[in-house]
């Protein structure tokens, strides 16, 4: 199965430096651009489903991404990792912001109610799971997320241990790329 997995276009937000989590914070104009860039790029691709996040910055990029030609399954399990008390406050570094490093696989706390990383990689696990269990191994799909959920797809597919280095992938905005699983 192909799976061609997505971030979502900018917003606002990114450029300050903001997180976002789960506040729900709209593309900006440079956002719907990359979106329709990230069209351009997948125009060619039969994708035989397109699963979104409901957050309307991934809502969006996959609506301009697809172009109206697929309808497109929205799952919670897709959401932004939850940044709790720290979302709408400028993080220029989590360390320095939290105390600890809320990437690090092995700490299972939710200081400030972040969401642990462990439960990044739960749920995106359990959406390949289904995935699997519900799409036939020569199907193509498109998922459109969030930087933390697509790090937790690339992990769990790539696989990781608790040495991994949870901040070594990076998705631009509007980025897709593809993997086999």
């Amino acid at each position: 199965m192909k799976l061609y997995i997505a971030r979502h276009g900018q917003t606002d937000w990114n450029i300050q430096h903001k997180a976002q989590g789960r506040t729900d914070i709209p593309l900006n104009e440079t956002g719907r651009k990359q979106a329709e860039r990230l069209r351009e790029n997948i125009k060619d691709i039969e994708f035989d489903v397109v699963y979104a996040s409901p957050l309307s910055r991934a809502a969006e990029t996959a609506k301009i991404a697809t172009d109206g030609k697929y309808e497109i399954i929205f799952d919670d399990r897709l959401m932004e990792r939850s940044f709790g008390d720290y979302e709408g406050e400028v993080v220029d570094g989590w360390v320095e912001t939290t105390g600890v490093d809320i990437g690090d696989i092995k700490l299972n706390t939710n200081i400030g109610n972040v969401e642990p990383v462990r439960d990044v990689l739960a749920r995106t696990k359990a959406v390949l799971d289904d995935i699997k269990a519900r799409h036939s191994d020569n199907e193509t799909i498109l998922i459109v997320a969030h930087g933390q959920v697509v790090r937790g797809f690339h992990h769990n597919i790539v696989g990781y241990d608790e040495d991994t280095d949870w901040w070594s992938v990076k998705y631009d905005n509007a980025e897709a790329r593809e993997y086999e699983i």
